[in-house]
């Protein structure tokens, strides 16, 4: 078998040489681009900036929140109970347009701070629930009823 010698790195082809028109376009491209990046690293710094400052206002929102504050969907489960008594959890969450299990969370909710409460004799998967005293009270302190 006949092989050929490896070259030396100076016997190999070179390829032709640039332009001075393609370099010029080249170094014109490396321009904008590193005008494009500057912009785009000063947009990065005032929006890491904003969203400091929104983390910030976030933080102190929940620090001056009433304690007794519920969340927005609870409310709305609360004014439904409030007009219409016994309902089941997929109703519930039909008419608030979330989840079963959405619905579930603010359910427990509820139940635990005794603003809403399930009849004692019931079969298990067919609960209704309906408002209690402290449900009533709540509505009633904020204006919703």
């Amino acid at each position: 078998m006949h092989s050929t010698p490896l070259k030396k790195l100076d016997e190999w082809p070179q390829p032709p040489p640039f332009s001075k028109d393609v370099i010029d376009l080249l170094k014109e491209k490396i321009s904008l681009l590193t005008g494009q990046i500057e912009t785009l690293e000063k947009h990065i710094e005032t929006l890491e900036t904003e969203n400091a400052n929104l983390k910030k206002k976030v933080a102190d929102l929940d620090r001056i929140r009433p304690k007794d504050d519920l969340h927005v969907e609870a409310i709305k489960i609360l004014q439904l109970l409030a007009n219409q008594s016994g309902l089941r959890i997929e109703q519930i969450a039909n008419f608030l347009g979330v989840s079963k299990t959405r619905a579930e969370y603010h359910r427990d909710v509820l139940k635990q701070l005794k603003m809403i409460r399930c009849p004692t004799f019931v079969t298990i998967g067919e609960e209704t629930y309906q408002l209690s005293s402290g449900g009533r009270e709540y509505l009633a302190k904020h204006g919703r009823i």
